[in-house]
C-alpha cells in the first residue's frame, strides 16, 4: 500500500516528464502504479519497503537495464517468471518487458527492432551508496560507466561499442580453441581488422571524454567539499586510435599463448587520483564520497550540453552523507536544468525539512 501527498504544486512550474509509472512483478512489487506530479519527488519508507526498486525502474526505463541488478532474473519478484515497466512520459508511454530470458522494449505500443533504439530517449543520473566501488573495484567498473556516458550522447558510440564486444568475443573463442602459435592465423588478420575500425572510434571518443570531464569534477568537487585538494581522473589506454591494428599484431604471440586478447579499449582505465596518489588507498571516506558525487555532477553537466534534462536519483544520501555536504549538494543542483528528481529516505519529516530549504513543488510518496 501507498499513499502520496502533494506538500506545495506551483502551477507555473512546467509539468513532469514522467507522469506514471506501474510495477508489474518487479522486484519486490506485485502490482503497482505510483502517479508523478511535482518537480521533486520523495520516497519514504522503512529499509525493504522497496524505495531503491522504485528509483530502479525510473532508471530502467531510460537505459532498458537496471543500475543494481546485472542479471535480469534478479529483477523478477520471486516465484514469477518475468516483470514488466511502464512509464507514461508527458507525450509518449514507454513499456520495458521482460518474460523467460526474453526482453521487448515498446515505444507506444510498437516494439523496437533493436533495444539500443532506445538509448538516448531519456536520461537519468543516480547517486547511490554503492557508487564507491567505482573507486574501489576494478577497471571493469569504470570502463563499463563511461562507456555508458558516452553512450547517451553518441548513437555510433554505442553501436560500435557492442559490434567491438561481439567480434572481441569471437577472437577470444578462437584464441581459446588454436594449440598452435607459430602458424598462420588468416582469422585473427579479419578479427584485428574489425577491432580497429570500431575501436579506434572508441578510443578517440574517450580521449575527447577525458579532455572536459577532470575540469568539471574538479571544479564541483571544490565546492561540495570545500577542499582545495587536487582531483583527478586520467584515461589509460595501450593503444591510440591510429595504431590498434599494429598493437594488436605485436600482441599476438602473447594473445595465442594467455588464450586471450590482451590489447585494445576493453582493458582500458579510468584512473581516479587525489593530488599524485591513488584515490582508492589516499582519500578519506569523506573525500571519496565528494569526488563520486562530483563526477555524477559531471555526468549531469556532460549531458546540459547535448541539450538533454535527465531525471536525477538520489538513493540513501541522507543516510550517507553528513549534513553539510548534503545541504552544498541541494545548493549545487539549482545550477543545472534537471527534469525531475527522485530520491530516498526513511524519514519524511527529516526529508522534507531539508527539501522545503531549496524546493517548492514536492510531492512525498509513502511505502
Amino acid at each position: 500500500m501507498w499513499l502520496s501527498s502533494l506538500i506545495v504544486l506551483n502551477r507555473n512550474i512546467p509539468l513532469p516528464s514522467l507522469k506514471k509509472i506501474s510495477l508489474t512483478q518487479f522486484r519486490n512489487f506485485d502490482f503497482q502504479s505510483f502517479q508523478f506530479n511535482a518537480k521533486v519527488t520523495g520516497i519514504t519508507g522503512l529499509n525493504g519497503a522497496g524505495k531503491t526498486n522504485l528509483l530502479d525502474a525510473i532508471y530502467y526505463l531510460c537505459y532498458t537495464k537496471s543500475y543494481f541488478q546485472g542479471r535480469e532474473i534478479n529483477n523478477v519478484k520471486y516465484d514469477t517468471t518475468g516483470f514488466r515497466i511502464e512509464g507514461e512520459f508527458e507525450n509518449e508511454t514507454i513499456v520495458c518487458k521482460w518474460k523467460e530470458g526474453k526482453k521487448s522494449i515498446e515505444h507506444d505500443g510498437i516494439v523496437y527492432e533493436k533495444v539500443t533504439e532506445h538509448i538516448g530517449k531519456y536520461s537519468s543520473v543516480m547517486i547511490a551508496p554503492d557508487d564507491i566501488e567505482l573507486i574501489n573495484d576494478g577497471s571493469e567498473l569504470r570502463r563499463k560507466f563511461m562507456d555508458g556516458l558516452l553512450s547517451q550522447s553518441d548513437s555510433n558510440y554505442l553501436e560500435y561499442l557492442l559490434l567491438y564486444q561481439k567480434i572481441l568475443i569471437q577472437r577470444n573463442a578462437y584464441l581459446k580453441q588454436t594449440a598452435t602459435p607459430n602458424i598462420s592465423h588468416d582469422l585473427l588478420d579479419v578479427y584485428d581488422e574489425q577491432l580497429a575500425q570500431y575501436g579506434s572510434y572508441l578510443i578517440q571518443e574517450r580521449k575527447r571524454l577525458s579532455l572536459q570531464l577532470p575540469h568539471w569534477v574538479q571544479e564541483y568537487y571544490g565546492i561540495l567539499s570545500n577542499d582545495a585538494e587536487r582531483v583527478g581522473l586520467i584515461y589509460k589506454n595501450n593503444a591510440e586510435p591510429e595504431d590498434i591494428k599494429e598493437a594488436l599484431h605485436k600482441s599476438r604471440r602473447r594473445d595465442l599463448e594467455y588464450k586471450r586478447t590482451l590489447v585494445g579499449p576493453h582493458t582500458d582505465d579510468w584512473h581516479f587520483q587525489i593530488g599524485d596518489n591513488p584515490m582508492k588507498a589516499h582519500a578519506s571516506q569523506g573525500q571519496k564520497k565528494s569526488f563520486l558525487i562530483s563526477l555524477k555532477l559531471a555526468h549531469i553537466k556532460w549531458l546540459e550540453l547535448l541539450n538533454k534534462r535527465p531525471f536525477l536519483l538520489l538513493d540513501d544520501i541522507f543516510e550517507k552523507l553528513d549534513r553539510k555536504r548534503l545541504l552544498k549538494l541541494f545548493e549545487m543542483l539549482e545550477q543545472f536544468k534537471l527534469s525531475q528528481i527522485f530520491l530516498t529516505h526513511t524519514s519524511e519529516a527529516d526529508l522534507l525539512e531539508t527539501l522545503q530549504q531549496f524546493y517548492k513543488d514536492i510531492q512525498i510518496i509513502k511505502l
